[in-house]
């Protein structure tokens, strides 16, 4: 679609052009937390500029905010909208870097990227990893992050390359931006079998109570047992860069595998949670990585069970290790079966902690 009121296309349209501004308005949220925001940018003719908003899922999340009616900061010179500053991890990968695309196309013309916070009392300043994953994108480019309403002489606004939905398969724009600048002077460094651990998690941010067991099976396996968490976004990089083979439980950290791995590498994803969130990871995954992605759906529960995590005795062990070992992700032999004693104690414990955490029973 060239329309920018219509969603994001992979295949082109107004998500792969670049429209110029003078005297722009960038409106920041005023609410915090809310899905849908109204929050955007303005032309000089006071018109809501709909290609700025993010799009998720084919819903425009942004909506025309209140005009300010005082008077607003100023910010001189020329900068590319960089869109919303989302500080989820997940959220940050793939829709606050989807108009980062233009910059290669604009260098030597804008003076920085720009972006509105996601909350009117977010910190004023960039998370170390928003940094770092920033630097190792668009180098040192200067990047200014508002929560207040700014005027900006001329604002350059590249369509949405890339998001949740469709449009996570991204355009070739945005795909050929990443492979070419994106983390490339980070060599591989690490093990040839790597597991991807959510382990370590809180509560809140989802998995399984007692996914210690699946780490320690992964490891008997010969797998790494790798908390990314625990490490900065190169050290990630070079991890994911040198697995030749890779399992993970979906969610954000397959994001940045898959914005630096290629084919031959190959990925099985074990789901934890039925939704278009998991289907966007998966469409990335392909059309990044060129390889589809061994897919284990062997998740029974349908709810969080303790604060935002499933049980791992709602996850068919059996089904994950025999489906591994006939993808050639763990070699013969191998036999995954139900909790041995030893594991059933072990969930156990966890369970009596997170019970105790949450105050909730399971």
């Amino acid at each position: 679609m060239k329309d920018p009121a219509h969603a994001p296309d992979p295949g082109g349209g107004w998500s792969a052009s670049i429209r110029g501004f003078d005297n722009a308005l960038i409106v920041p949220a005023v609410t915090r937390g809310e899905l849908v925001q109204p929050c955007g940018v303005f032309a000089a003719d006071g018109s809501f500029i709909k290609r700025g908003v993010v799009w998720r899922r084919g819903r425009a999340i942004n909506t025309p905010p209140e005009r300010p009616l005082g008077p607003v900061g100023r910010l001189a010179g020329s900068w590319l909208w960089g869109g919303i500053l989302y500080g989820h991890f997940g959220h940050f990968l793939v829709e606050s870097t989807a108009r980062l695309w233009a910059l290669p196309q604009l260098r030597g013309v804008v003076d920085g990227v720009v972006f509105a916070a996601r909350n009117p009392n977010d910190p004023p300043e960039l998370s170390s990893f928003q940094s770092e994953v920033l630097r190792l994108m668009i180098g040192d480019t200067p990047v200014r992050l508002t929560a207040d309403p700014l005027a900006v002489d001329r604002l350059e606004v590249p369509g949405q390359g890339f998001g949740l939905g469709v449009i996570s398969t991204a355009t070739d724009e945005f795909r050929a931006f990443i492979e070419t600048d994106f983390a490339r002077d980070i060599a591989p460094d690490g093990p040839p079998d790597l597991f991807i651990s959510r382990s370590g998690l809180r509560m809140r941010q989802g998995g399984f109570v007692g996914e210690s067991i699946l780490d320690a099976r992964m490891e008997a396996a010969g797998y790494d047992v790798f908390h990314p968490e625990q490490h900065d976004i190169a050290t990630q990089i070079a991890r994911y860069k040198a697995a030749r083979r890779v399992v993970a439980i979906d969610g954000s950290a397959l994001h940045l595998y898959a914005m630096v791995a290629r084919t031959p590498q190959r990925a099985a994803v074990i789901l934890r949670r039925r939704s278009g969130l998991a289907r966007g990871l998966l469409l990335h995954l392909r059309s990044f990585t060129g390889a589809k992605p061994l897919v284990i759906d062997s998740f029974s529960g349908e709810h969080k069970a303790l604060g935002g995590k499933g049980l791992i005795t709602d996850l068919d062990l059996t089904g994950v290790g025999a489906a591994l070992h006939a993808g050639g992700f763990i070699d013969p032999p191998a036999p995954w079966g139900p909790l041995s004693p030893v594991e059933s104690d072990l969930f156990e414990v966890e369970l009596t902690l997170a019970q105790m955490v949450t105050g909730q029973s399971a």
